[in-house]
C-alpha cells in the first residue's frame, strides 16, 4: 500500500518539475503558412507586396503591405471572409503614406449670370454668394471667390435685373503618385490568452502559479502520509498470556503415572 502512495507523489512532483520547465521556456508560435488561391475562386485587384505577421497582447496579427496608384481606395484592398492559419480574421487598422505626388495650380476665373434685386453693385452682393466652389474634369478643385457684379441697366418684369457675377481663385490638383497602406488583419475571436494578457497576467505567469500549486499539492501530501504512518517502536512489548487453571478432584490425583487404587489391587 506505501509504494503505490510514494510513486504518486513522485510523479506529482515530476508534472510541477516538468510545468515549471515548460513556463521558464515557452515554445515559440509556429508561423502560419502562406494558402494560394484556387482557381475557381475571384483574383483580387490588388496583390499585397509583402505579407507579414506581429504579436498584439497575446493574438497573432496579419500585416499587409501594398503600393499602389494614388487615387486606390482601402476598400480595393480589404478582404471579406478572410482566413489565417485556420482562424477567421478581419481588419482591424489602416496606415498610408503618399510617395511621388505632385501638386499642380493654376488661376481660374469663372462667370455666372443671375438676377438681383438691386442695380447697386454694393447693394446687389446681398444675392450672390461670396464663393463658390471649383472642380473641373481635369481634376483640379478649390473655391473660387466673387470678385465683381456686373449688373444691366434694364428692369426686367419681376422687378430684378440682370447681373453677371466674376469669381476667380486658385485651383490645385494632385498628380498620379504612389500610395503605400499598410493593413492590419486581427482574429475575430480573441483567444484566452490574449484576454490573459490584457489583465496583466502573462502565459509564463499562470504556468508557474500552477507548477506552485502542485508542489504545494504533493509537500502536504508527504506530510500527511509521514504523519499517519505509526513508528515501529511506539507498540509495547506483548503480554503473556496465562494458562487456565484445572482443578482435578483430590481422590483422582495422580502421582508418578500411578493411582492409590491401582497400588491397594497390587498388595
Amino acid at each position: 500500500m506505501k509504494k503505490p502512495v510514494i510513486a504518486a507523489l513522485c510523479c506529482l512532483l515530476a508534472l510541477g518539475t516538468a510545468t515549471v520547465a515548460f513556463a521558464e521556456e515557452p515554445t515559440p508560435t509556429p508561423a502560419p503558412e502562406l494558402v494560394e488561391l484556387s482557381p475557381e475562386e475571384t483574383a483580387p485587384q490588388f496583390y499585397p507586396d509583402s505579407i507579414s505577421w506581429q504579436e498584439d497582447g497575446g493574438q497573432l496579427l496579419v500585416v499587409k503591405q501594398y503600393n499602389v496608384p494614388y487615387d486606390t481606395a482601402v476598400a480595393d484592398l480589404t478582404e471579406s471572409g478572410m482566413q489565417w492559419g485556420g482562424s477567421d480574421y478581419t481588419l482591424w487598422g489602416v496606415t498610408q503614406s503618399v510617395e511621388g505626388g505632385v501638386t499642380e495650380e493654376k488661376e481660374v476665373t469663372q462667370d455666372f449670370e443671375l438676377s438681383v434685386r438691386s442695380a447697386d453693385a454694393e447693394t446687389a452682393r446681398n444675392d450672390v454668394k461670396e464663393s463658390v466652389a471649383y472642380d473641373d474634369e481635369y481634376g483640379f478643385s478649390g473655391s473660387l471667390t466673387l470678385q465683381d457684379i456686373t449688373i444691366g441697366e434694364t428692369l426686367q418684369a419681376d422687378s430684378t435685373y440682370m447681373a453677371t457675377a466674376h469669381y476667380a481663385g486658385t485651383v490645385t490638383r494632385t498628380e498620379a503618385g504612389t500610395v503605400h497602406y499598410t493593413l492590419l488583419y486581427a482574429p475575430v475571436s480573441v483567444p484566452v490568452v490574449a484576454a490573459a494578457a490584457e489583465s496583466g497576467i502573462t502565459p509564463a505567469l499562470l504556468i508557474m502559479g500552477i507548477a506552485c500549486a502542485l508542489l504545494f499539492i504533493a509537500v502536504l501530501l508527504i506530510i500527511t502520509h509521514l504523519l499517519r504512518k505509526e513508528p515501529s517502536h511506539a507498540a509495547g512489548p506483548a503480554k503473556p498470556t496465562t494458562a487456565p487453571k484445572v482443578y482435578v478432584p483430590s481422590g483422582d490425583i495422580v502421582l508418578g503415572g500411578r493411582n492409590e487404587d491401582d497400588d491397594e489391587e497390587n498388595l
